[in-house]
């Protein structure tokens, strides 16, 4: 047994005995029930944080030396990082994942930018794309995929990671999960910020073409990823949440199809836009998209509480994103208790100069009183965290007062 092989199997023995706990049980049983619109606690996530500054008693430093070893011993030691620190609600699989190889894939934007950052070991930094798009012809710099997979490779990378860790974890290729459905977030990329917004005065029918073509692309996806069976039924999560559920059928391993799995939906660019124009230019292309799958995440970061009655025309929702910058107390009456509020609690409370467990605390409650006043089921979903000041216990404390508040549902 080569120095690798000894530290990925002394992790995979510490990772099995965190996911075969029986809390991870219990947590499945209580995510299905949220997702279920099924009277439960409101549950708690924390992901996308800044691993580069948590490190600061070796937990997280890399000693392996093969690059494949690497990336398994980074995800092992993340996992049991977090289970020591912040597990909150997330469930931890009793496997090792191992994404296909699949080339090809991707959303029809060939992006051109220029990026800054504020910390070079941070991988969140600021960008400014080059503008693609001015013209009716400049729609053909929108490709259209072309999927491919290499079974030979995955084959030998499986064998691979499985010596690894010495038949400790099973190692399990994992398909496509919580397919992205985002036209506008794709084609923000091709447009440019600075131009964006003046495209829906200046060049609404330009707009309206390109709106098509991403449409179709995103069909394109669908459709290939369906064919060549790359749609993962075993789905853990969606958009950073619990996606376990009782209605699809997630022991599914062949000719899994989109009705049978879970997809996310968001148009953050569009947030600034009037409800009117987020019908026209989001729901009007995206419905007959989305309402292919059999459960549908919608939102990310752009506040949704005064859009709730156009999310209601497309099928299948379950869960809507309350983001920082939502009226909670409105989207909660809106929403009424026909879908899971996620809600995304400030990132910035964790990213000031000093941390405010009070302000914390406020913020969550307020969130539990208006779900809970509309008949609502809630989740609490910490993410988009780009910086905790390199104060890693910040997460700590904020985990013990989102279990603290949602213990008092």
């Amino acid at each position: 047994m080569n120095a690798d092989q000894q530290i990925l199997t002394q992790l995979a023995k510490e990772y099995r005995e965190v996911a075969f706990a029986p809390v991870n049980e219990e947590r499945r049983a209580l995510w299905k029930a949220l997702n279920g619109l099924r009277e439960c606690r409101p549950l708690i996530m924390m992901d996308q944080l800044p691993w580069h500054e948590l490190d600061v008693d070796g937990d997280l430093k890399l000693r392996c030396r093969d690059a494949d070893a690497r990336i398994v011993e980074d995800a092992l030691r993340k996992q049991l990082y977090q289970a020591k620190y912040f597990p909150a609600d997330k469930v931890f699989e009793p496997y090792l994942e191992l994404p296909k190889t699949i080339e090809g894939y991707h959303h029809g934007v060939v992006r051109r930018e220029v990026t800054l950052a504020a910390d070079e070991k941070n991988d969140v930094v600021s960008h400014s794309y080059v503008s693609q798009l001015s013209s009716e012809s400049d729609l053909e710099n929108l490709k259209f995929p072309d999927i491919r997979v290499d079974e030979a490779k995955d084959k030998k990378r499986w064998e691979k990671v499985s010596e690894m860790v010495s038949g400790i974890l099973p190692v399990r290729l994992t398909g496509v999960r919580m397919f992205h459905c985002g036209i506008w977030d794709d084609l923000v990329e091709a447009i440019g910020t600075d131009n964006f917004f003046f495209f829906f005065a200046d060049e609404p029918e330009l707009l309206h073409k390109a709106a098509r073509r991403m449409a179709d692309i995103c069909q394109s996806l669908i459709d290939q990823l369906t064919e060549k069976q790359l749609f993962d039924a075993y789905e853990p999560t969606v958009h950073c949440t619990g996606a376990y559920t009782d209605e699809l059928p997630q022991d599914k391993e062949k000719n899994v199809r989109p009705g049978d799995v879970w997809t996310f939906g968001l148009a953050q660019m569009l947030g600034s836009v009037s409800p009117q124009m987020f019908e026209e230019y989001e729901v009007e292309y995206v419905k007959p998209l989305l309402e292919q799958f059999g459960l549908v995440y919608y939102g990310c970061c752009e506040p949704l509480h005064n859009r709730i009655d156009y999310i209601r025309k497309i099928k299948n929702v379950r869960k809507i994103s309350m983001s920082p910058w939502a009226d909670i107390r409105a989207g909660a009456e809106h929403i009424h208790g026909d879908y899971v509020i996620s809600r995304k609690p400030n990132p910035a409370y964790l990213a000031a100069a000093s941390f405010d467990p009070e302000l914390v605390r406020r913020e969550l409650q307020e969130t539990c009183r208006a779900a809970k006043e509309n008949g609502c089921t809630c989740e609490l979903i910490l993410k988009d965290v780009s910086t905790v000041q390199y104060h890693p216990e910040r997460l700590a404390q904020w985990h013990k007062i989102a279990v603290e508040v949602a213990g008092e549902w």
